[in-house]
């Protein structure tokens, strides 16, 4: 690595946290600040506001508001932005503070605001970002106040209660041994970047045989670091922010990188490469673009991308030129074509690392230059409008029957509002503990709900004999009581992440002897109803889990990923009929938009995936393999859009090679659907559709090649060659995913009971 990299990827943003031996943030030090923070913060409000103001209520809701929104919210970010996210959670929770209070009263009324609160709290979730991480926090003010009935007198005190939560919380998280998350996380994709540009230098280098094993090892290590902080980052970017969706999109394109270097298109040993002047230049720029993004992201200049654009129309240039002068000076196409495979990898590597680079602009605050063509899909809208236009995507895509997201945020309405419902018509003292009980456990699916459950119960009993056992002991000493808050609150917040399920239910349930005992002394039955209402609130978590989408994540994830085969078969199909002459691509544009919406719908629900507890039937790896499909497929589209749009190549002179490649694609997308039908669990029974003739696709290219005399049918010829190169390219990821999709199947059938 040369002394500038290094120096990147040495400078310093925040204090490194300490690592773990796979290099990744120690997640119990992450916990340790929260947990801190929350037991100095939180006794001292509760004493304020219950020695000092007085009063019950406003006491009850700033200690659970300050827990909601210093160890359930806890944003992350840059001070400025972490102050106006905890300001804004702090008037939404008002807000619903509020309108909880107002509809307490009638059970009938409650409930059913709570169905739409919740459900338009739990699909917020989709949007990532600060939405994401203040869900939990906004879902427990709405339920403390809806739980526990009190007339509309009670509004102003209650809001006051949590506003000053919200005003303590936003200082604490600002100023009081912060937690830098998201600066974390993009150092990590700086560091990836680094590592991917060493691999595209080593790509020019030397043929692929020679290459350095370390240097593709030391990528692939880097974007799993890059992976491992951002499924670690408690706010994590998503939805519909630019500078959110910017860095999803720019870790999506250095896993494309490090895949077309691991599997590039030209054969290990081609007879001829074109060992032209303008390859090594737009090597050498993807590199210091790669590198530049780096340094955008910890603060440094930004990259040139009118400098790859340029670099890779004057090798367009210069590739058509050696292809022309080798044909002329006798070489045989079949050799030239396997020259121009090998330069194929570099040119797609270089577009996708204009993407990538303009997508490092936007995530380190900046906008790249309109004046610079820029892939498809990159959010250069900034402002209320750009924020307007990607909301309604992300509504659009995940409003469908079929979202993962969907299907969570009604299973989260149904199971809060029968919690409320059947709590408040029982007559249960505690309401708000069966609510919060449900909201605890709900899982994606059936079998995580009941083991969660069993967890929560335990949880509780444990803490319930802690508690009761200490409430005894000390008896009416509040002293003792107030000594033992913030030790209790530390092990809440501190179990609940950095130990387990079990050791947090059992020390919030130690908490909440403690914080009602102060409030109200009643001893060990504090425990004892708590533990009650948490029963309740499991059971009905349990019977809406096994009603609502048992399987869980791993149907919908199969079901999402056929739709995103489909939606990017079409894709496909229509920019390659641009290329081939028999497409005009009038419809290009909104196949495109269908492939995202459904590539986005396959991606929250490998998320909803990874996050389920307890063992999958489905390895993570295989179902990230079946989801990057849909990005491949989706990349090569827009290479072809590109190729016959912005570069005029189309194979109108070559229309016998055109017409044999067309017929082998309508074979490739036959494979592909019919992928997606068995995903979907609607293929018949039979073998797998034979794959495109490779043979019958070169000697496509080959006969054009050898027929282009003139510059109008030489570029016919290439266009059959790149069209020919990606239909092989796809074929070959097609052939790969039968066995994913073949494990991807056999996951969905297993009975949620198992």
């Amino acid at each position: 690595m040369s002394s500038q990299a290094t120096a990147l990827a040495a400078r310093e943003l925040a204090p490194s946290p300490p690592r773990t031996p796979e290099g990744r943030a120690d997640p119990r030090l992450v916990a340790l600040h929260r947990s801190v923070r929350a037991a100095i913060v939180n006794p001292a409000i509760f004493a304020v506001s219950l020695l000092v103001i007085h009063d019950l209520q406003v006491a009850t809701f700033a200690v659970f508001g300050c827990f909601a929104l210093l160890v359930m919210a806890d944003f992350g970010g840059h001070r400025p932005a972490r102050t106006v996210a905890y300001m804004a959670a702090t008037v939404a929770g008002a807000g619903l503070v509020a309108l909880g209070t107002a509809v307490s009263p009638n059970a009938g009324v409650g409930a059913a605001v709570m169905l739409v609160v919740g459900f338009t709290l739990a699909f917020a979730g989709v949007f990532g970002g600060y939405l994401a991480a203040a869900q939990t926090a906004l879902l427990l003010a709405f339920v403390l106040s809806v739980s526990i009935p009190a007339p509309m007198t009670a509004i102003p005190t209650r809001v006051g209660g949590w506003l000053f939560a919200g005003a303590v919380s936003t200082l604490a998280g600002v100023f009081f041994w912060p937690w830098f998350e998201r600066v974390n996380l993009r150092k990590r994709a700086a560091e990836a970047c680094l590592a991917v540009a060493e691999l595209v230098q080593a790509l020019r280098r030397s043929p692929a045989d020679d290459e350095p094993g370390p240097i593709r090892e030391a990528a692939r290590a880097a974007l799993q670091a890059m992976g491992g902080e951002y499924s670690r980052t408690a706010m994590r970017p998503a939805g519909p922010t630019r500078r959110d969706r910017a860095l999803v999109e720019l870790m999506i394109e250095l896993e494309q990188i490090v895949g077309l270097a691991e599997h590039p298109f030209h054969q290990q040993q081609p007879a001829v490469r074109p060992c032209i002047v303008e390859g090594n230049r737009l090597a050498a720029t993807v590199t210091a673009a790669l590198s530049a993004s780096a340094a955008i992201l910890t603060g440094g200049p930004p990259p040139d991308i009118e400098a790859i654009d340029e670099a890779r129309g004057a090798h367009r240039a210069a590739l058509d030129q050696w292809t022309a002068e080798e044909l002329r000076a006798g070489r045989p196409p079949e050799e030239v074509l396997q020259g121009i495979d090998v330069d194929h990898t570099l040119r797609v590597i270089a577009y996708v690392a204009i993407a990538l680079s303009a997508n490092a602009v936007i995530v380190a605050g900046g906008r790249p230059d309109d004046g610079v063509p820029l892939p498809p899909g990159i959010a250069r809208g900034a402002g209320s409008r750009g924020i307007a236009l990607r909301v309604a995507h992300t509504l659009r895509t995940h409003l469908e029957p079929t979202s993962t997201v969907l299907h969570n945020s009604v299973r989260v309405a149904i199971g809060l509002a029968v919690s409320v419902a059947l709590a408040r018509t029982l007559g249960l003292g505690h309401a708000f503990w069966v609510v919060l009980g449900t909201l605890s456990v709900l899982r994606s699916n059936a079998l995580g709900t009941g083991r969660t459950t069993v967890q929560a119960l335990a949880g509780s009993v444990i803490g319930f004999v802690a508690g009761g056992l200490f409430a005894v002991a000390a008896g009416n000493h509040s002293v003792v009581m107030w000594i033992a808050m913030p030790i209790a609150i530390f092990l809440a917040s501190y179990a609940a992440s950095a130990v387990g399920f079990v050791a947090g239910q059992a020390a919030f349930t130690l908490t909440v002897i403690i914080i009602f005992n102060l409030i109200s002394p009643a001893g060990w039955q504090v425990g004892l109803v708590r533990i009650e209402d948490v029963a309740v609130g499991t059971g009905i978590s349990l019977v809406v889990g096994v009603m609502l989408w048992p399987r869980g994540a791993r149907r919908d994830l199969a079901r999402a990923a056929a739709g995103s085969y489909r939606a990017v078969a079409g894709y496909v199909e229509r920019a390659t009929g641009m290329v081939l002459g028999v497409d005009r691509g009038d419809d290009v544009a909104h196949a495109r938009a269908e492939a995202v919406r459904a590539r986005d719908r396959a991606g929250e629900a490998f998320d909803v995936f990874l996050n389920e507890r307890g063992t999958k039937p489905l390895e993570p790896q295989t179902a990230g393999r079946l989801v990057s499909a849909g990005n491949h497929g989706l990349l090569a589209g827009d290479l072809l859009v590109m190729v016959a749009a912005d570069l005029g190549y189309r194979a109108t002179a070559c229309p016998d090679g055109a017409t044999v490649v067309g017929a082998q694609l309508q074979i490739l997308l036959g494979g592909l659907r019919y992928l997606a039908d068995e995903l979907a669990g609607r293929a018949l029974h039979g073998r797998h559709p034979e794959p495109p003739s490779v043979e019958a696709l070169r000697d496509a290219a080959v006969g054009c090649m050898r027929r282009s005399e003139s510059d109008e049918k030489a570029r016919g010829a290439m266009a059959v060659v790149i069209a020919g190169e990606w239909v092989q390219n796809l074929a070959q990821l097609e052939a790969d995913l039968e066995q994913t999709v073949d494990a991807a199947v056999a996951a969905a059938r297993v009975p949620w009971w198992r």
